[in-house]
């Protein structure tokens, strides 16, 4: 297979040279009836990476994100060239990992990329068709760290703890011995090897696919706090995706109301309250850990008063939720709330940009167009733009690890009008971001950006 230009990668993971495939054997997925072909699929599993692509044979075929998986595609039993890339700024994809596979016969190759990117840890599982039957086998691979190994659990239907099974061991890096189960409901558990005490349980899941599944246990940047996610891979293209049913969730929030200066935010619940200290304009709050469930938020002034009260802000498990207060110009103060994506990605990056802005020249604006450029570039040749952002919304896009000029948008009779221009927007740190547009008199254009840099375990924010 030809070889892509690695320029854009991060440099440690440009410089790595073909990795080797580890290939692991597993008990197999449902039989198609096909002779002489097997096929192929890709699990994103990696902790910091972008976006992939597989491709075989130099033909691009579908894309993963992390924790999802590509479609499974069949092909006739040989040696095929194959590459997992990610897409550059030209929208050319680049080789992450190059290498030639066996397609065997009633079988399926399940690729596994996971830990960071820059390792380039990838392992290629077989599974062999099943026979269609009421049963189900499973295996598992811990993808987390080396220090950490764990026992599985299973509880039919809604079952506690103490009903249920021990189905094996998750060591780190190593595919598990095969077990069969009956098509069921499951409760899962995770003890540290060794323990009975659950560290981690899952919803009750309907398990009614009689594939060969490969549970992945890898680390989860939903939230703040250390979770585990397990992702159940099927023959389908979406792996049961199970959270710890226990886990809590969590929200900063942000006054973009200069008449404002400093606010408290409250989140209750019946007779139950959390609140933030007082936080300044323009500023991210502290992080409130809540349980998921509906909350009233409220936010007050230095001296106590009431401002908004009653807000509605819903939180899942594992949740974390950015509430932005802003000023509505023909209902007053609101709140919408915006989602933190904590994934330390490296290589690329999520951006999510809130539109705020709803007047130019005393004059209404419903909507902008927002460009990413590279140093030189104008906006008719950038990949990067959103279009149409509704005031008071928020859009989100994927940004290489690179610096970009911003630009805001406003057409008007066919007129283009830079509303808001800034250069040097960085976003090569690892994590995400969450771009604020709005009014801003003290500006030379009327208007700024909020950049608020989201990751696990840290948070950052510059206003620019």
């Amino acid at each position: 297979m030809k070889h892509n230009n690695n320029k854009g990668l991060k440099p440690a993971l440009a410089a790595l040279a073909g990795t080797a495939l580890i290939t692991l054997s597993g008990c197999g997925s449902s039989s198609d009836g096909n002779s002489d072909s097997g096929s192929i699929q890709l699990y994103n599993g990696t902790t910091n990476g972008p976006t992939m692509t597989l491709s075989i044979a130099d033909v691009a075929r579908t894309t993963a994100e992390l924790g999802n998986v590509t479609s499974t595609h069949s092909y006739t039993t040989d040696d095929y060239d194959f590459a997992i890339q990610y897409r550059n700024d030209q929208g050319n994809l680049v080789d992450i990992i190059s290498d030639t596979l066996s397609i065997r016969n009633d079988t399926k190759t399940l690729l596994m990329m996971y830990g960071n990117i820059e390792d380039q840890k990838l392992l290629s599982v077989d599974l062999p068709y099943r026979e269609t039957s009421d049963m189900f086998s499973l295996q598992m691979l811990n993808v987390t760290n080396a220090e950490r190994n764990f026992d599985l659990y299973m509880a039919a239907d809604d079952g506690v703890f103490e009903q249920a099974e021990l189905v094996g061991s998750a060591m780190f890096e190593t595919l598990s011995a095969s077990t069969e189960h009956k098509l069921d409901d499951y409760t899962f558990y995770l003890t540290e090897a060794g323990s009975t005490t659950p560290i981690w349980q899952s919803d009750e899941t309907r398990i009614n696919v009689d594939d060969a599944l490969v549970m992945a246990i890898r680390p989860s940047y939903d939230n703040s706090s250390n979770y585990l996610t397990v992702d159940i891979i099927t023959n389908g293209n979406t792996p049961y995706s199970l959270k710890n049913k226990d886990a809590q969730a969590q929200v900063q929030f942000y006054n973009s109301m200069d008449e404002y200066p400093s606010a408290q935010f409250t989140a209750s619940k019946g007779d139950f309250q959390l609140s933030t200290a007082s936080t300044g304009a323009d500023t991210l709050s502290q992080t409130l850990e809540l349980a998921p469930n509906s909350y009233s938020i409220s936010m007050l002034d230095e001296q106590g008063n009431t401002l908004v009260d009653n807000y509605l802000l819903t939180l899942e498990q594992e949740q974390s939720s950015l509430g932005v207060f802003y000023k509505d110009a023909e209902y007053g103060p609101r709140l919408m709330s915006v989602a933190q994506n904590l994934v330390p990605n490296s290589v690329s990056h999520q951006v999510t940009v809130v539109n705020l802005v709803d007047e130019y020249a005393g004059l209404p604006v419903n909507k902008l167009d927002i460009y990413f450029t590279l140093d030189g570039q104008p906006i008719s040749q950038t990949e990067h733009h959103l279009d149409s952002v509704s005031s008071y919304s928020a859009k989100s896009l994927t940004l290489l690890d690179k610096t970009y000029g911003f630009y805001a948008i406003l057409e008007d009779n066919g007129q283009q009008i830079v509303l808001h221009q800034q250069g040097a927007v960085d976003v090569t740190a690892d994590g995400n971001y969450i771009m604020i547009l709005e009014a801003d008199a003290n500006t030379a254009s009327g208007y700024k950006l909020t950049t608020l840099h989201t990751v696990a375990a840290q948070g950052e924010e510059q206003t620019q």
